[in-house]
């Protein structure tokens, strides 16, 4: 039987590479026949530069940079010399992981080091930068990046702000004068993994809890991020809040595309034609995918629910593995779900790597032994 293994990563514990082996592992233990190709997702975050860089050969080049609460963090992008590519992460630089969960504060996290490494792609030599800006620590609507490239946020005195979303409040003007002239030059693809405008109940601040932020943070975030949509809209006549994906990454999305002209998309659209994921799942006879934790913004365009779109498409069953469910999302998971599986227990923490990678290949030799005794 062929199966397809097409998972994202589980955000906190393993990479895509790392679930797809483990339950790849407890398939091929369940049953040594099974023909099983192992295809990573990504959606614009952790994992982007990986998958894009292994499907065109690339390599990897390393450096340090400012992580988000300001300490120096090693980083790795991804590179295609001979087409002058350059395939980067916010996740390396600004991301989630970065900052343990008592430390998280989006008030002053700051994105200064993804900035530091768009200018090292530049100093190299790159024409084309893809950037994808998931699981971000960062509410920061990309002020750190982009004063590393040379613009400046002002205050009403004419001085500068501080580059995090505490000093969004102050901004009263953005003066791109002094720009790196390298940027103007370059095409900059920005892949975002969930849709959501700046501004709102539904902006950008919809994932502020999850960066740290409290019940006294909120009205302050809204507030700096409403403030950052009147500049931008003033500045440059471009309203953040009718552009999908402005709000991703804590507005970063939308700072990139307003005020360097970045071409904003779905992350998973990044990814999508270099994997060949539509001719993939039409030749396998099952899909099993998933991600941590699936919820609403699953089935929102990213990576997991646009792979159960394709797999209704071609009538291709699908074995749908999460670390946790939202209750209601078998409804919203279409008819392609035969079954879902959580490998989180009632009430636990989030498992470490080592328990997860055990349990998703416990999960993998049950469903392989069901497979073959024709139960799925």
């Amino acid at each position: 039987m062929k199966l397809l293994v097409a998972p994202n990563s589980f955000k906190e514990t393993l990479s895509a590479q790392d679930v797809a082996r483990a339950i790849g592992q407890g398939l091929k233990r369940a049953d040594p026949s099974f023909c099983i190709t192992e295809l990573p997702l990504a959606d614009g975050g952790k994992g982007t530069a990986d998958v894009i860089t292994q499907a065109l050969n690339g390599r990897f080049v390393r450096l340090k940079v400012c992580g988000p609460l300001g300490k120096k963090v090693q980083v790795k992008y991804g590179i295609i010399p001979e087409k002058k590519i350059a395939v980067l992460e916010l996740a390396s630089a600004a991301g989630l992981e970065l900052i343990p969960l008592k430390m998280r504060n989006p008030l002053i996290a700051t994105t200064r080091g993804v900035g530091e490494m768009i200018i090292d792609a530049l100093n190299k030599g790159f024409k084309r930068i893809i950037l994808g800006i998931g699981d971000s620590a960062t509410i920061d609507c990309g002020i750190g990046a982009l004063s590393i490239l040379g613009v400046k946020f002002l205050d009403c005195d004419g001085k500068e702000i501080e580059k995090n979303c505490q000093g969004l409040l102050k901004l009263a003007e953005v003066d791109d004068s002094e720009l790196c002239e390298e940027i103007k030059d370059i095409k900059l693809l920005v892949g975002a993994d969930v849709s959501n405008i700046l501004t709102g109940r539904d902006g950008a601040v919809v994932y502020a809890r999850q960066k740290g932020a409290d019940r006294k943070t909120i009205p302050v975030i809204k507030k700096a991020l409403r403030n950052f949509q009147r500049v931008v809209l003033k500045r440059y006549g471009v309203d953040l809040d009718t552009i999908p994906g402005s709000g991703a990454a804590g507005g970063i999305g939308g700072a990139l595309k307003a005020i360097l002209g970045a071409k904003l998309v779905p992350g998973f659209e990044l990814i999508r034609k270099y994997i060949k994921i539509e001719k993939q799942i039409k030749e396998n006879e099952l899909v099993i995918t998933g991600e941590g934790r699936v919820d609403q913004q699953t089935f929102a365009g990213k990576a997991i629910g646009q792979v159960l779109n394709i797999a209704q498409r071609f009538n291709r069953p699908v074995v749908l593995v999460a670390g946790s469910f939202v209750s209601g999302m078998k409804e919203l998971s279409g008819p392609a779900v035969k079954e879902m599986y959580s490998i989180k227990r009632a009430g636990e923490r989030i498992p470490s790597p080592d328990v997860t990678a055990r349990r998703l290949v416990r999960f993998g030799y049950e469903l392989g032994l069901r497979i073959r005794k024709g139960l799925l």
